[in-house]
């Protein structure tokens, strides 16, 4: 088995995802929501790429069944949204049995980017459900790529520490030949296992995202391994439970 990791949404390539077991990382803040979501009794999650196509698809179904749109752009409330991109917001009341148009910066593009690829099964993880994950990603048994989402084309602390930490659970548990890259974000993440804050207290997005006085998504989104949710991707593009 071999382990990739994609730095960011806009570094996908067909080479490095077709028929692979992919797994979606954005850990401030779009798969955890996703994941918080489904956990909390949400029916199913269109990742979707622009807001237009989150209204018509509200006008599309809600006469047939609860719809929810959530998503940011710029880490803020979309308006005419109904939630915006704190997993804290995505609770059991507001989301139970609903339909959620979800729309974000940077996580709902690395999804469709992996589904124009060619991946074989998508997976949706974060710091949250990072072993669980994993379990199911080996369970596979195929060549693996984590994409960290990034921020608008870069390269992020958080979601970096997050693909290090899947990456040493995959090498730990089973026969595993890891990317250079791979490597090096495994090394990275055993640096700072016990201290993820270290690191992040010196990178852009962290920083940005504490400046928006966002103190209780950080501190939800950084918890390890606090559910074994995991999300996939359906034939129909819809994010599940897997």
């Amino acid at each position: 088995m071999k382990l990739d990791i994609i730095i960011s949404a806009s570094h996908i390539t067909e080479e490095q995802v077709k028929d692979r077991t992919v797994c979606v990382i954005d850990v401030f803040r779009a798969t955890s929501v996703m994941i918080t979501a489904l956990k909390n009794g949400a029916r199913r999650i269109l990742p979707l790429l622009d807001i237009s196509e989150a209204f018509a698809g509200r006008d599309r179904l809600q006469l047939q069944e609860k719809v929810i749109l959530g998503g940011e752009r710029g880490t803020v409330l979309i308006p005419g949204f109904d939630l915006d991109n704190s997993p804290l917001a995505y609770t059991a009341e507001r989301v139970k049995e609903a339909t959620i148009l979800f729309t974000t910066t940077n996580g709902t593009r690395a999804i469709n980017g992996a589904l124009a690829a060619g991946a074989g099964t998508i997976f949706i993880g974060a710091l949250i459900n990072a072993t669980a994950v994993c379990r199911r990603m080996m369970a596979e048994d195929r060549d693996i790529t984590l994409i960290c989402s990034g921020r608008e084309g870069h390269y992020t602390m958080e979601d970096a520490l997050c693909a290090g930490l899947m990456a040493n659970i995959v090498s730990g548990s089973t026969d595993c030949f890891l990317t250079d890259l791979a490597w090096t974000l495994r090394d990275q993440y055993r640096r700072y296992q016990n201290d993820l804050r270290d690191p992040l207290s010196q990178s852009q997005h962290y920083n940005f995202i504490l400046k928006r006085g966002l103190f209780e998504d950080i501190d939800y989104c950084l918890q390890v391994d606090t559910t074994d949710c995991v999300p996939q991707v359906n034939a129909a593009r819809e994010v599940v439970l897997a």
